[in-house]
């Protein structure tokens, strides 16, 4: 063996990890963490629960222990998280694994080094091709973040040592090179399998030679094994089939591929048993999350002159049921443990080397408690589980049978069992323990090959501690004495205990021994079928007590009138809905009714149920403080139930409360209104519209003070503000509406800009006022615009209209424009027959001139009359150009010319 490197600090822990490296070294696998937060732990022995963990998982996940079976790190294949469940300060989300990778990471320490370990992960389905990772490998350095690891290398992200190659499958596998201080790792890329070297000086960059053109691909789904001693390896792909095949150790080569007869179904999971003598395939469906018979087949290798056909041949089928994948994994206690998809429980084949139905598969032989299966379980190295110690019947009491897994015949063989009896010379001895505790055992085996010395802790577990006979007691929900029972009511009857415990229900003592034909409908079990049911309990080593279980049917004390109604008026704080009948009730008040009915001395629970199946069962309680009435707007009937909480004892139940949900009042009311100053002291009239019904109206200012109530639906205003109504019906549901009323008034003009006397003649009208104002030109019912600027085409007296749009009024104002007109035709038409200065009337004063082109005065008009008729001294003159000088009254001087034309 290579010489191993030893870290600062880390001495002491270096020379007791080597004290037992050497005895032992498979605890490697003693924690497992997969699924959502489930775990197992396999330091007593046997399986212990484990809730601690903090991975979610759909597939992909590893874990490693040291020697000694103390938790170091697990992973998802992305994120790493230490013994204290915590992630590694570079481990979140640094991998390139995937929680959706079949395998996405396994964990291999680096040999000669027991302080660093390697993880190498396999990335997941991806769209396009080219953003799959392929096969990584990370170094995790126990020395860093005071002893928890870390995971270190490169200052990228993903942080990784080495991208081995991509893209790849889904798949990774590791076993111990032979006769060497070294492992092999090995995935799939298409018809070649990549087998990778790790040894003390590292990850080998380049993978073995030699192994490809086999008729697999690139198949992304299904798992990668070897067997423990490393002669075998399987590939489950779930498109293009499942093959096994022999590997050389000593070597990394694959040989000799032959597919599996899986009925043509999709392979998944894949685990051979501890001696490799038996290999056991599940099947699955490819489609994600989509369910389908699955089947748990077993096949024989350990045949004279095994071939392809024998091997089929040997194919048995152990199970089947409804499921999508599952994984399966060896423990360290010789058994193989299978995934369940979204449950609570894990199958068990319980003897691997059994053939066919003697392997002892019990599809629900593990209670993983809080912890939920996924489809994936936790790969390793598959050499942990070559030389096992496995051990059955741990119950205080039992004979406690104890095998060794040995492929080659053993020479001499010494069991000490811990417990400083004498030690056992048989191959696989029987031993009654005095007491139940832990005890650390030892066996040394020695074949052809080497002496193995393997050490383990076991545990020897008590029975189960229970109450027997107890009586659990349901209310009747009629009058002929038959009441359906929730039977797991009676699990705190029975036991005490706060661990883990598999009740299972029975008609019969005798089935309750055996384990045969299980009660089903345990949620809602008829005492008209028994009256007395027997519970099995089992512990975590499924040790088994039994207990009586009497059904008791008792009458109701509550009144069978008795009625408790509770109203609430609709409103929307619940679902933004006041019209749906649904809303928030709380029970305190019927609580407190329904305990008035009992004497005052008894320590009673009373619990609300939607229907009477719940009830009974005590199943889907309502939540007394604050429950919606979502199923059964505007009208619900409630189940109530009293029970004891001295003897668990049933004394109250049936329909005794009635939820109604009233409805509001309903009516319109306009948001914004205003309120005319120029209208004073006539007042506006705000009213209610449309209501549903008689009401009476509370009518309140924006403090809150009562101004009036009635029964009309009218208020008048006087001042400007918001007000709100309050509707009542008669069923004292209120309904409030806030109306806001803003004063307006009719405008005032305050300035008007005129240009006149131009080409381009224009005014602009000023106002002020509580009001908003639009405009119009000479017609007051004319278009209206946003301004008073107006371009005028023509002079004299123009009218704006001013109106407030708020509904106040309208004011005319005049206003009057010089404009001079460019020519006129006195021909006595009626049209232009005159030449006058437009608007000037409105300057009386005024002075007009006209002069002809050599500046004689022609004709001097008065600005207030018909203006200039064309005629000089009484006679026409003749068409031409004149010129004109007005003189305004305001100051004003206007010049130019105009033209006189004769038709």
């Amino acid at each position: 063996m290579k010489p191993l490197i030893l870290k600062k600090g880390y001495l002491l822990y270096i020379i007791l990890l080597l004290a037992f490296y050497f005895a032992n070294a498979q605890k490697e696998a003693s924690h497992w963490y997969f699924g959502i937060n489930a775990g197992l732990n396999f330091n007593s022995g046997v399986p212990v629960a484990d809730f601690d963990g903090a991975l979610v998982t759909i597939e992909g996940c590893a874990s490693i222990s040291d020697v000694f079976g103390n938790l170091l790190f697990y992973t998802d294949g992305s994120t790493v998280w230490n013994r204290n469940h915590d992630v590694m300060p570079t481990g979140d989300n640094s991998l390139a694994g995937d929680v959706s990778s079949t395998q996405s990471a396994i964990i291999v320490p680096k040999p000669g080094d027991l302080l660093t370990y390697f993880i190498f992960t396999a990335d997941g389905p991806k769209e396009d091709p080219k953003d799959r990772r392929g096969l990584n490998y990370y170094t995790v350095d126990m020395s860093l973040d005071g002893g928890l690891g870390d995971v270190v290398g490169l200052n990228d992200l993903p942080i990784r040592n080495g991208l081995l190659t991509s893209p790849t499958s889904e798949k990774i596998a590791a076993v111990k090179v032979f006769d060497e201080d070294a492992y092999w790792v090995m995935s799939l890329k298409e018809d070649r399998f990549y087998v990778f070297k790790v040894e003390s000086t590292g990850v080998a960059p380049i993978p073995e030679n030699g192994n490809d053109g086999f008729s697999v691909s690139a198949d992304l789904r299904g798992y990668l094994k070897t067997s423990p001693d490393g002669t075998r390896l399987v590939s489950v792909n779930m498109q293009s089939g499942t093959y096994l095949y022999d590997f050389d150790s000593a070597t990394g080569t694959v040989s000799n591929e032959m597919k599996l007869d899986l009925l043509e179904l999709f392979g998944y999971g894949a685990e051979f048993s501890p001696s490799g003598a038996k290999l056991y395939i599940s099947t699955g469906n490819y489609v994600p999350n989509d369910p389908q018979q699955e089947n748990l087949f077993q096949f024989t290798l350990d045949m004279p002159n095994p071939n392809i056909a024998k091997i089929n041949a040997s194919r048995i089928k152990l199970h089947s049921y409804l499921n999508s994948r599952s994984a399966l994994q060896l423990g360290l206690d010789g058994k193989i443990y299978r995934a369940i998809e979204n449950n609570t429980f894990l199958g068990v084949i319980n003897d691997p080397e059994g053939n066919g139905l003697d392997a002892n598969y019990n599809h629900y032989g593990f209670n993983l408690g809080s912890g939920i299966s996924g489809q994936g379980l936790p790969p390793f190295i598959q050499s942990f589980f070559d030389a096992q110690i496995q051990v059955d019947n741990l119950c205080f009491g039992d004979e406690t049978e104890f095998k060794i897994i040995s492929k080659t015949p053993i020479i001499t063989i010494s069991w000490d069992f811990g417990d400083g009896t004498p030690p056992s010379t048989e191959e696989n001895p029987t031993h009654v323990y005095a007491a139940s505790e832990d005890y650390d055992i030892r066996v040394e085996v020695l074949t052809a090959e080497e002496l193995d010395i393997i050490e383990q802790t076991i545990s020897i577990y008590d029975f189960p501690d229970l109450n027997s006979p107890v009586n659990l007691q349901q209310c009747d929900d009629g009058t002929d004495g038959i009441s359906l029972f929730n039977l797991t009511e009676s699990e705190i009857l029975v036991s005490n205990d706060t661990g883990i415990q598999l009740f299972t229900y029975f008609l019969t003592p005798e089935d309750a021994e055996n384990n045969e034909n299980p009660i089903e409908n345990v949620l809602d079990f008829s005492n008209n079928t028994a009256s007395r049911v027997y519970v099995r309990v089992e512990n975590q080593a499924r040790c088994h007590s039994i207990a009586q279980v009497d059904l008791v049917v008792s009458t109701t004390a509550i009144p069978a009138d008795f009625m408790v109604d509770l109203s609430e008026c609709d409103n929307d704080l619940v679902d933004g809905d006041d019209t749906n009948g649904i809303t928030n009730f709380d029970f305190s008040d019927a609580t407190q009714e329904i305990l008035d009915l009992f004497p005052p001395d008894q320590d009673l629970l009373v619990s609300y149920y939607e229907n009477m199946s719940d009830a009974l069962a005590k199943q889907n309680t309502i939540d007394s403080e604050n429950y919606r009435n979502e199923n059964s707007p505007f009208s619900q009937n409630i189940i109530v139930r009293v029970d004891s909480r001295i003897n668990n004892a049933c004394i109250g139940l049936g329909n005794h409360l009635t939820l109604t949900v009233k409805p509001l009042p309903t009516f319109e009311l306009i948001e914004l209104d205003y309120l005319c100053l120029n209208q004073l002291p006539s007042p506006l009239i705000v009213q209610v519209t449309n209501p549903q019904g008689l009401y009476t109206y509370e009518w309140r200012d924006a403090n809150g003070v009562l101004l009036t109530t009635n029964t009309t639906s009218i208020y008048n205003v006087t001042e400007a503000g918001d007000y709100y109504v309050t509707a009542i019906n008669d069923l004292n549901c209120e309904q409030s509406k806030k109306i806001t009323v803003v004063a307006s008034n009719l405008a005032t003009v305050t300035d008007v800009d005129i240009i006149d006397g131009t080409a381009n003649n224009s005014i602009d009208v000023h106002v002020s006022g509580e009001g908003d104002y639009e405009f119009a030109l000479n017609d007051i019912n004319g278009i209206y615009q946003e301004d008073g600027y107006f371009e005028l085409s023509f002079g004299g007296l123009h009218t704006v209209y001013i109106r407030d749009i708020n509904g106040c009024g309208i004011i005319p104002h005049e206003v009057v424009i010089i404009d001079v007109p460019k020519f006129f035709t006195p021909n006595g038409d009626g049209i232009n027959d005159y030449w006058q200065v437009s608007g000037a009337y409105t300057q009386p004063n005024s002075i007009i001139y006209i002069f002809d082109r050599f500046g004689k005065v022609i004709n001097q008009i008065d600005a207030s009359g018909m203006g200039w008729d064309g005629n000089y001294n009484g006679n026409e003159i003749l068409s031409s150009d004149y010129w004109y000088m007005v003189q305004l009254e305001d100051g004003r001087v206007l010049k130019g010319h105009f033209s006189l034309i004769r038709r």
